[in-house]
């Protein structure tokens, strides 16, 4: 293995082969003249990440799902970094195989196909048969490539934080949570015994709609081996194959859409990579997903904040549209005026349009340019969710051109909407109610020194921070989108006005505030 100083210059080589020189100077690694980062041309840059192996790859294809922080330019160029290595010779892994099984080779197998069917830079995948007669396919991760990955996150890291330094342009860019995120997905790409519990856990869910997953044999699966039912049928990349095999594709793209939908919505764990590669029509009518190694999860707040989002967006409540975003963001100092004016001319011309009708593909364009223009980023899990949701929007039109994935968000909307009025989720909320209440007691002494020092100074201390001053200034009055917090707070700073003169018109005025203030938590959530 080479050490990280000849790794860089092995790099150096790399820049200087594919004309990229001067980006190498521009990041500080490289002796010759720095050009600025807009001669780098997207094709060089792609080649290069190709040359680099599958650490650059695999982070490539992270930052090609980030229309939110690159031009079209580069995202299409960077889509087009294939994960494809030549397979390695069989007699290199057989010995990971029989130390898996614990046997020879012949022993646990009546059949073995030593030649691969695919290769990629993590593993590659075998047809084999077992003793019993049952087929399978043969999951193998290539000797040496843990040490490898390691070593060239490391130097992807090292690289990073200089060129951040000397760009500081790059921080939106969040360099460091896009290089942890493409970490934890290589270690979990690495752990082939990862893939078999994603699909098993994923597929119990997808079961219930009748999408298909395959079983594995758990007593030879682990971190270098996974062994898994072979899927028989049309492979979903082969849509002329499918035609000719009868194959229901406009009753597919309804199973797909559905699938795709609520394993994100629904179940907040789901296939990340959900391309017609991994997606089969099997011989009994159904549809199958396969290869679970990139899987993304969408914690339960991220879920609420969606919904909140569609929601705000199907009333055209341009301001909780900000908010989500903003907050998404990590509430940057930016125009609230202009982003709020850019959402209206986003979500404006679809208060009428039947969801059937909208193009995702579209809306997802302008939201994304929206975002480059004011400099917002999305964090990593809801890109990965856009990514996912883009690439389904584009396989059910190839599936059927008529299709349109939004229709089936109606009633989906309808059942999360049954769902969050469940008597058991109104039990939750009303525990987390309770909770917040009990904590605004424990603040009550605050509460009662601030009215304590008004009553001996004869003044209220009031501080806006810089971000809620900018939503005030934009509210205006009469909107239906301004801050729904303003009311509650004029009457929380009338009753400490009144508190000294009058005590009973200061507790209405303060109970009434407190009233809006539940009132929006409740809408809130």
């Amino acid at each position: 293995m080479l050490n990280e100083r000849e790794r860089l210059a092995q790099i150096l080589v790399l820049f200087g082969r594919h004309g990229v020189k001067g980006l190498a100077g521009l990041l500080g690694i490289g002796q010759g003249r720095e050009e600025p980062l807009e001669n780098a041309r997207p094709e060089a840059v792609v080649a290069l990440m190709r040359d680099l192996g599958p650490v650059a790859v695999k982070f490539g294809q992270l930052l090609a799902m980030r229309s939110d922080l690159l031009e079209p330019e580069w995202t299409a160029a960077l889509s087009t970094l294939q994960d494809r290595l030549p397979p390695l010779p069989f007699e290199s892994l057989r010995p990971i195989v029989e130390e898996a099984v614990g046997a020879p080779l012949g022993s646990a197998f009546l059949a073995f196909d030593e030649v691969a069917l695919a290769a990629a830079s993590i593993a590659q995948v075998h047809a084999a048969t077992l003793t019993d007669g049952r087929e399978v396919i043969v999951k193998i991760r290539r000797p040496g490539i843990e040490r490898q990955v390691d070593a060239d996150l490391r130097i992807l890291r090292r690289l990073a934080r200089m060129a951040q330094r000397r760009l500081p342009t790059l921080a939106r860019l969040r360099p460091d949570e896009l290089l942890r995120h493409l970490g934890e997905n290589l270690a979990r790409e690495m752990d082939l015994g990862a893939e078999a519990r994603s699909s098993e856990s994923i597929g119990a869910f997808l079961a219930t709609i009748g999408v298909r997953t395959a079983g594995f044999e758990w007593e030879l699966t682990g971190r270098r081996v996974n062994i898994q039912q072979r899927l028989r049928g049309v492979p979903a990349s082969d849509l002329e194959a499918a035609r000719r095999a009868d194959v229901p594709l406009p009753a597919m793209a309804h199973s797909y859409a559905q699938a795709v939908l609520r394993m994100i919505v629904i179940n907040g764990e789901f296939h990340a990579d959900p391309h017609p590669g991994n997606v089969y029509f099997l011989e009994e009518g159904s549809l199958a997903f396969i290869d679970f190694g990139s899987v993304g999860t969408l914690r339960p707040q991220r879920r609420e904040e969606l919904v909140r989002l569609g929601l705000a967006v199907a009333i055209n409540d341009t301001a909780s549209v900000v908010d989500v975003l903003m907050a998404w963001a990590g509430d940057p100092a930016v125009d609230r005026r202009g982003l709020e004016h850019d959402i209206v001319e986003i979500i404006g011309p679809l208060r009428d349009v039947p969801l059937g009708q909208i193009d995702l593909v579209e809306v997802f364009r302008r939201v994304f340019t929206l975002l480059r223009h004011h400099h917002l980023a999305l964090p990593p899990d809801l890109a990965l969710v856009l990514r996912t949701l883009l690439t389904a929007e584009s396989f059910v039109r190839r599936m059927d051109p008529a299709f349109h994935i939004a229709s089936e968000l109606g009633p989906l909307a309808a059942e999360l909407m049954r769902e969050r009025a469940s008597p058991q989720r109104l039990k939750a909320e009303g525990v987390r109610l309770l909770g917040a209440l009990g904590r605004a007691a424990l603040s009550t002494p605050g509460l009662v020194g601030q009215l304590e020092r008004f009553a001996r100074t004869g003044t209220v201390p009031v501080s806006l921070p810089s971000n809620d001053l900018e939503r005030l200034r934009s509210g205006r009055h009469g909107r239906r989108d301004a801050d729904p917090n303003v009311l509650p707070a004029a009457l929380a700073v009338s009753a400490a006005i009144l508190y000294s003169s009058e005590p009973r018109l200061a507790a209405v005025a303060a109970a009434a505030g407190f009233v809006l203030v539940v009132v929006n938590w409740l809408r809130r959530r």
